[in-house]
C-alpha cells in the first residue's frame, strides 16, 4: 500500500499553463480550484470486488503553492473534514464516522503536508506526511495532469489515483458474518479542477 491517497488525497501540481498569482510583496498565493467540480473520492470493494461502494468528502481545503520553474519551491497542504463523508446512505455514513472506522469525535480531520515534489516523466510524484485516524505515515502520491483550452479560458485537472490499505491506519473493522465482506484496499480517486 503506501501508494496512496487521500486521500486524500490529495496534492496537486499545476502545469506552467496555469497562472500562479502573487501578493504585492511577491509572496505566491495558492492556486484556486473549482470546488463544485473537484472531487475527493474513494471506492471500497465489497465481497472481493463483486460490488463496490463509492463515496467522497465534500468539505476540504487545498493550499497549493506552485513554481513552474522550481519544484523545490512548490508545496501542497490538504485538510479534509471527515464529518463531510458522503456515500449516499445515511446509515453507512454514520457507521463510517463511528469508532469502527474514522472515529470522527476523536480524529475529525485527515491532513496531508508535502515535503517534496518531483518530476516523474510527464507526471509527478508528491512525497509527504498523511495523518489519518491518529496514524502518521510518510507516503508518495502519483499525480497526473490534463489541460483543455478554448478561445477564452484554460482548465487544468489534477488527478491522484492510488490505493490505500485502511488497516495500516488502524481501521480494521470486519463484517460480523463475513470478514472479507468489506475490502481493505481502498481505491482513491482525487480530481481537482482549476478555476
Amino acid at each position: 500500500m503506501t501508494r496512496i491517497f487521500f486521500t486524500l488525497l490529495i496534492a496537486f501540481i499545476v502545469l506552467p499553463s496555469v497562472a500562479q498569482t502573487s501578493t504585492g510583496d511577491d509572496e505566491p498565493t495558492p492556486i484556486r480550484f473549482d470546488r463544485n467540480h473537484s472531487t475527493l473520492g474513494f471506492i471500497v470493494p465489497i465481497v472481493k470486488g463483486l460490488s463496490k461502494v463509492t463515496g467522497k468528502f465534500t468539505d476540504f481545503s487545498v493550499d497549493l503553492i506552485w513554481q513552474a520553474d522550481d519544484l523545490d519551491a512548490s508545496s501542497v497542504q490538504v485538510e479534509i473534514q471527515v464529518e463531510s463523508i458522503e456515500t449516499g446512505i445515511e446509515g453507512r455514513n454514520k457507521h463510517l464516522k463511528s469508532d469502527d472506522f474514522f472515529d470522527v469525535a476523536v480524529y475529525p480531520t485527515i491532513t496531508f503536508v508535502s515535503s517534496k515534489i518531483r518530476q516523474n516523466g510527464e507526471a509527478y510524484l508528491v512525497d509527504g506526511t498523511l495523518t489519518m485516524h491518529g496514524v502518521v505515515r510518510e507516503v508518495t502520491l502519483p499525480l497526473s495532469t490534463s489541460t483543455f483550452t478554448d478561445a477564452d479560458h484554460t482548465w487544468t485537472a489534477f488527478r491522484v489515483s492510488s490505493i490505500l490499505d485502511r488497516t495500516e491506519y488502524g481501521m480494521t473493522w470486519k463484517h460480523s458474518s463475513a470478514d472479507f465482506f468489506v475490502g481493505d484496499e481502498i481505491e482513491i480517486d482525487i480530481v481537482l479542477l482549476t478555476r
